[in-house]
Formats: C-alpha cells, sequence, structure tokens
C-alpha cells in the first residue's frame, strides 16, 4: 500500500493545528478501538482511554517511555515489538492481524490489530501507531473466525484439563486435519501453539503471583509434570520458570 502525498490543502489546514494530540482525543469516545503510538525505540509516546484501561493505567504520563516489556511476558512482547519492527522497516501499514494480547490482569483475549509508520518531516519513519478492536465487538471482520470461537473459549476456560486436539474439532464439527488447517490459516498458529500460550501465560501469572511450587503450578495449568513444563517454558520465554519468578515477581 503506497502513502500518497497529502492534498495542499490538507497540508495547510494540518500545519495550523496546534497538537495532533486534539484529534487523538476522539478516539476517547470509541470506546472498543485500542489506540496506541510508539517512537523508533518502541517506547510509548501515546495511548487512548480503552488502551489506557487495558494496561490497568488511568493517564497517558503512566505510560509514556515504558514498552511492551513493561507490561507483557517476554514471549508475548517479542512478537509485538518484531511486528512492530517490520512496519517500520516496510515504511507500509500492516491492516488487520490477529493477536492474542493479555490485559492488566493476564488475561488473555484475541484482537484485531492495524498498524502504520509514523512519518516525521522529512520524511523518514520516526515511530510507528496502531489500533486494536476486540475480536467480540467486530463483527463484519469475525465472520471467518465465528466458527472457532467456541474453541478459543474453551480453551481459555479448561487450559488445565488434559484437552486432545480430536475433542477441540469435535467442538466445531471438523476433522482434525480440516480443523488444523483452519486454525493455522486464521491465527498463523496450530491448536496446539494456541494451548501452550494460554497455558504458559496461566503460569506466569501464578509464578508472579503466588508462592505456590513450580511442580503445583505445572500441574495446575494442564503440563503433564514439572519437567515437561519447564521445558516448554524455557522454551517459550527463555528461562526457567525459578528464573523467571526470581526476575519478575513483585
Amino acid at each position: 500500500m503506497s502513502n500518497p502525498e497529502p492534498h495542499p490543502l490538507q497540508s495547510e489546514f494540518l500545519s495550523r493545528l496546534t497538537s495532533p494530540v486534539e484529534l487523538l482525543q476522539l478516539l476517547d469516545f470509541l470506546p472498543e478501538v485500542y489506540f496506541f503510538a510508539k517512537d523508533a525505540s518502541g517506547r510509548f509516546m501515546l495511548m487512548n482511554e480503552a488502551e489506557l484501561r487495558l494496561h490497568g493505567l488511568t493517564a497517558v504520563e503512566q505510560v509514556i517511555g515504558k514498552t511492551d516489556f513493561d507490561f507483557h511476558p517476554r514471549h508475548l512482547a517479542e512478537q509485538y515489538v518484531r511486528e512492530d519492527r517490520l512496519v517500520m522497516d516496510s515504511g507500509h501499514p500492516l491492516p488487520n492481524q490477529v493477536w492474542l494480547v493479555g490485559d492488566s490482569t493476564g488475561q488473555l483475549g484475541w484482537f484485531i490489530s492495524s498498524k502504520t509508520p509514523l512519518r516525521g518531516a522529512d520524511g523518514a519513519v520516526i515511530g510507528v501507531a496502531g489500533v486494536m478492536r476486540d475480536f467480540k465487538r467486530t463483527e463484519s471482520l469475525l465472520r471467518p473466525y465465528q466458527e472457532l470461537e467456541r474453541v478459543l473459549s474453551y480453551v481459555l476456560e479448561h487450559f488445565a484439563e488434559r484437552l486432545r486436539i480430536e475433542d477441540l474439532a469435535a467442538l466445531v464439527h471438523l476433522s482434525v486435519s480440516q480443523f488444523d488447517r483452519k486454525f493455522k490459516s486464521l491465527f498463523r498458529m496450530t491448536p496446539q501453539q494456541y494451548l501452550l500460550r494460554v497455558r504458559i501465560n496461566a503460569a506466569s501469572q501464578a509464578l508472579l503471583h503466588s508462592d505456590r511450587t513450580i511442580a503445583a503450578i505445572a500441574d495446575e495449568t494442564g503440563f503433564y509434570d514439572q519437567s515437561s513444563f519447564t521445558k516448554q517454558f524455557v522454551r517459550q520465554t527463555g528461562m526457567t520458570p525459578r528464573k523467571f519468578r526470581r526476575q519478575y515477581a513483585i
């Protein structure tokens, strides 16, 4: 997608604005839209009220200068930053990407995200801006995903149980192969990867906010045993559960 040159009349009008932030304040009247802007280093510079609430914040001053790593587990933050860099390096918008995003309590939800590069007066990219919409509030765009919504909700509610892919496929009346193909085409991950992410997220929250043993957390979040949990946790986050707790627990 190209970036058209602004119309001279438009440029003249925008140059007379005291601050573009005044326009962005309109986004606070759209509670279903989550808006943010970051500089080239990935530091948040702007957020609307909906995005602030998602992060458990009340004022934009609380977020300025912070990054995704201040709000999300490392394995998720790295993916968000990687996509930001793709948008900035390409210089082109990236619309309607499906993302699993955690709120301030660690609860995961599906969002549709669109990002665009931000340019300075000299035309160089100086950051990235994005908007997100909650899956459940975006009916027209979600029609292709609605068939699998029952599976998404079921996994979020039952991840601690011994879930089988065959049973998840049966929830939406698909064969395992059909289910796997459809899930991957829509969410860019396999059903197994989604289940693992949900479990890792739940385990991360337990490590940070409880003193339960690692073995107990492994059992409570659906892993076969502590060894299996540790192996998957290291693969997803780059550190052991013990190190994660020691480094990030309050």
